[in-house]
């Protein structure tokens, strides 16, 4: 059944906040969620270079910056705006955005979110 979030009552990503710790399977840190996105099993995604490039695109893109995320190649990216993700902050000033598919978290409690993966395994942001 689904909720009024848009994702299914058993997706983790409903209890998943702004801010909190996200672990990798081994324990180890991997930053701070900066942006949870539902997932919309109807989503299709146009490739960059099929989108022609005019003022307006441009303008939209930084009124409405989520347009370009997840900031990753295809079709890892149409997949993740289907199923839903995290896009974590990494711990250091010098670390890269990573992504992860909403069916890698495993636990979410109390202020941490726990993946099914290591961290070398998560997307990054191109």
């Amino acid at each position: 059944m689904q909720n009024t979030t848009g994702g299914f009552d058993n997706n983790p990503l409903v209890q998943v906040r702004e801010g909190m710790h996200v672990l990798d399977a081994a324990g180890d840190e991997v930053g701070r969620v900066q942006l949870v996105q539902m997932g919309d099993p109807e989503s299709t995604t146009v490739s960059d270079t099929d989108k022609p490039r005019d003022i307006i695109g441009v303008v939209g893109e930084s009124i409405f910056p989520n347009e370009r995320e997840p900031d990753v190649p295809e079709p890892l990216r149409s997949r993740l705006r289907r199923t839903g993700y995290i896009k974590i902050d990494g711990p250091d000033l010098m670390d890269t955005d990573r992504y992860v598919a909403s069916n890698r978290v495993t636990e979410v409690s109390g202020d941490r979110v726990r993946l099914s993966v290591r961290k070398d395994q998560l997307a990054r942001e191109e």
